[in-house]
């Protein structure tokens, strides 16, 4: 036993990573155990079983040195430089906008907006990727309250009384829903059906809060979310977090959303009476002209450009920027900032897929998840004309603050699991009827 502990100090002080320590240890007792075990069936004793399965080894140095390259923080640089790239080319796109709409001192002053703006979501990517991601999941049914009441006040008013303002900053908010039912979901893990269910009905509340209180043009988040949610639990039952009974969860599962969306629509048909609902709808007739506009000037779009805008954008959101993109540089241009989001969000989809820690499966999934709906699905479809129009938080290509500080926080948390891939272990806790890996 002292070759053991003198074995298993010697590899740890190779280690670096005091995160990485732990899971390291971990690992190599495994093996040595694993390894003694099997010696033992062979006749050996104990502790003779255990002195030639550490002998077995190798050279603790060695060893640990070797584990130390594996197990530390891994920067996302590939992703981090693409990222680089679509913001310059957002703010490119912005700049040339308002030089050709506003004149040259306007140009200046959206340039230093802009860097400002994207300074700040930078910040934001860097200040949440170095955090310990374990806590938001340790603390999640707290953390769920607290952002139930700071969703209402926000909405109501209550913190920010400007509606236009409030309005934004309440779909700010409506995005990290997802983020909220990862670890939702990860508390209820190895609860079977059941757990499901009890996830959903935590997430149900804020959903429902948000779908009465809302307009026609924030509904569609509302939905945009759902969906979100939706994808992020299949793909938690496909992982086993519920349980091995993965097609009949997914059977029940289905019945549960069919159920879900019919109440719904029952309840959206009963508002959709509503007066005031009714003229909200008709008053976003403007959007069916916008959205004929738009494919309208697709239709004209050549490889290299014709040097137009398509639109100078929505409250300056950033809504447009792709579009505009195709408009004024052309075909090839345009082509090459969506094959760029396609690898970023599905690289850092494929990564998150291949997490062995559940909670940075479910994080990673969520973020991934999130993003690909609302950049390859709703952006890109509402830049050709065929989606909805309303606010949509697409990293890089932002230039609302608030926006900026949401995709910062998203990118962050994507960059955050990556990062830590090798070296943050699932917290083992002890549960009353859960099975926990």
């Amino acid at each position: 036993m002292t070759d053991y502990t003198e074995y298993m100090k010697t590899l740890e002080e190779q280690i670096q990573n005091k995160r990485a320590r732990a899971l390291v240890s971990e690992e190599i007792n495994g093996h040595i155990e694993e390894q003694a075990q099997g010696y033992e069936e062979e006749g050996m004793s104990r502790e003779d079983a255990k002195r030639e399965a550490v002998r077995q080894m190798g050279d603790p140095v060695e060893t640990g040195c070797a584990l130390n390259r594996i197990h530390r923080p891994a920067f996302p640089w590939k992703l981090f430089v693409l990222a680089v790239l679509l913001t310059a080319a957002s703010i490119l796109m912005s700049v040339v906008i308002s030089g050709k709409t506003e004149g040259g001192a306007s140009q200046a002053e959206q340039l230093r907006s802009l860097l400002v703006i994207n300074g700040v979501s930078f910040a934001m990517i860097f200040l949440v990727m170095y955090v310990d991601y374990t806590w938001l999941f340790l603390h999640i049914r707290a953390v769920a309250v607290c952002y139930l009441i700071c969703l209402c006040l926000v909405w109501s008013g209550g913190v920010i009384g400007n509606y236009q303002t409030a309005l934004l900053a309440c779909y700010s908010m409506q995005v990290l829903l997802p983020v909220i039912f990862a670890g939702v979901i990860y508390q209820y893990r190895g609860n079977e059906f059941a757990g499901i269910l009890k996830a959903v009905g935590w997430i149900f509340v804020p959903f429902l809060v948000l779908f009465l209180m809302a307009t026609p043009m924030s509904t569609a988040a509302v939905l945009e979310n759902a969906v979100v949610c939706l994808f992020l639990l299949v793909a938690a039952v496909l992982r086993g977090i519920f349980g091995n009974k993965k097609k009949r969860y997914l059977v029940k599962l289905a019945g549960l959303a069919f159920g879900l969306l019919g109440a719904g629509v029952l309840l959206y048909h009963h508002f959709f009476t509503n007066g005031y609902v009714k003229a909200r709808l008709e008053h976003m007739g403007q959007f069916g002209f916008q959205n004929r506009m738009i494919k309208s000037a697709a239709a004209e779009y050549s490889l290299f450009g014709n040097r137009t805008l398509l639109m100078q954008g929505h409250a300056q959101d950033g809504e447009y920027l792709l579009g505009n993109i195709f408009s004024y540089f052309g075909i090839i241009a345009g082509v090459l900032v969506i094959a760029a989001f396609v690898w970023f969000l599905l690289q850092a989809f494929r990564q998150s897929l291949m997490q062995s820690n559940r909670m940075g499966f479910l994080l990673g999934m969520a973020c991934s998840i999130a993003l690909i709906v609302r950049v390859l699905v709703i952006y890109v479809a509402m830049n050709f004309g065929y989606a909805v129009i309303y606010t949509v938080a697409v990293p890089f290509f932002s230039t609302n603050l608030m926006m900026a500080v949401v995709n910062g926080i998203y990118v962050g948390l994507l960059f955050c699991v990556l990062r830590n891939k090798m070296i943050l272990k699932e917290p083992c806790i002890e549960r009353k009827n859960t099975a926990v890996l």
